[in-house]
């Protein structure tokens, strides 16, 4: 995984905070894989590779009510 791949992490997981609010990572987890592998620039940069990344992401993004 390059910088290029951590900064789409980073961007994903604080977008996807804002855009879904309240609703729980466990209940946003299947949207976000299936959201990640149509937006993923590298083929090889599987979403079990990304989401611990997308997730600390996720985390720290204040969530947006």
């Amino acid at each position: 995984m390059n910088a290029n791949d951590i900064e789409l992490c980073r961007v994903y997981g604080q977008m996807s905070r804002e855009y879904l609010g309240d609703v729980s990572w466990e209940q946003s987890e299947p949207r976000l894989r299936e959201g990640w592998n149509r937006l993923r620039r590298d083929p090889a940069v599987e979403w079990d590779r990304a989401e611990p990344l997308v997730r600390t992401f996720w985390n720290l993004a204040p969530r947006i009510e």
